[in-house]
């Protein structure tokens, strides 16, 4: 293994918080380990020849590449059952009823290898059927991980991972491939739009959501940039729109002037309520 000196593991840490919010200053076994792997592909043996490359680097590869390498896209499907229980009973019910002649605008931030985004367009189907609603629903997933992107496009999982979800719905949207991977449809694939995205960087000043999914990202941030992502994604919220976050996260007063409405859940008053 190609051991990581200190100023080089200092040179990283600034590097991944800055750019990108990701606090990994606990984290130095984990980067030797991981790096390792990068470093000799690339035929280095220093990992500072390798922060040469990536600061002279103007093309974002090398920069994307230590992303993918460095952070966890560990995700399942129906992770955090209540929260998706608590979507499909209560909150997209209201949703619907109140933009029932106009579009639902939806984001899974941090969508890492798809399953969160797939569970979710599941249980949308669910709820468009029995409430009938006929609106346009437009569901944005990303990930600044592209690996993690690829995955979550071709929608391919190994046959384990359809024990979590109910078996009516590995009926409905789910097909065989083979003894040991299953596929979601094509149907629901469709309807997802993937995008490559750093959260914390500038969005489109237009975008705004009625949903937002921001579920078990947060804990990789330190608070300066939690602050600022959280700030961002208020402001992409419609008014009556709702943030759900993971449940280790949950946001104190000095983070959030959002409404805390259920555990994990947040919403964004509307002007009749005040």
């Amino acid at each position: 293994m190609i051991r990581l000196r200190e100023e080089e593991f200092s040179d990283i840490v600034n590097y991944m918080r800055e750019a990108y919010g990701i606090n990994l200053d606990k984290k130095k076994v984990l980067i030797e380990c991981r790096m390792t792997k990068l470093l000799e592909k690339r035929g280095l043996n220093s990992f500072g020849k390798y922060l040469d490359m990536l600061h002279q680097d103007r093309t974002g590869d090398m920069a994307a590449e230590m992303v993918n390498c460095l952070t966890t896209n560990y995700t399942y499907f129906y992770r955090e059952p209540d929260h998706f229980r608590l979507l499909q009973e209560r909150i997209l019910p209201k949703l619907m009823e109140r933009r029932q002649y106009g579009g639902l605008d939806i984001w899974s931030a941090g969508c890492s290898t798809g399953e969160e985004c797939y569970t979710l367009a599941m249980v949308l189907e669910e709820c468009r059927r029995p409430n009938k609603y006929m609106g346009n629903i437009r569901l944005l997933a990303t990930d600044i991980s592209g690996d993690a992107l690829d995955k979550a496009q071709k929608g391919q999982y190994p046959a384990k991972e359809l024990e979590k979800l109910p078996l009516e719905w590995q009926k409905k949207y789910c097909a065989q491939v083979d003894d040991r991977t299953f596929q979601v449809n094509e149907e629901l694939r469709y309807r997802i739009r993937f995008e490559k995205r750093n959260l914390l960087e500038p969005r489109p000043s237009t975008e705004r959501f009625d949903l937002i999914l921001c579920r078990n990202v947060m804990i990789y941030f330190d608070r300066d940039a939690r602050m600022r992502l959280v700030r961002m994604l208020e402001d992409a919220l419609n008014p009556g729109g709702y943030l759900m976050i993971g449940h280790a996260e949950l946001l104190t007063a000095g983070e959030t002037v959002l409404e805390s409405v259920y555990p994990a859940v947040y919403r964004k008053e509307q002007p009749a309520d005040k």
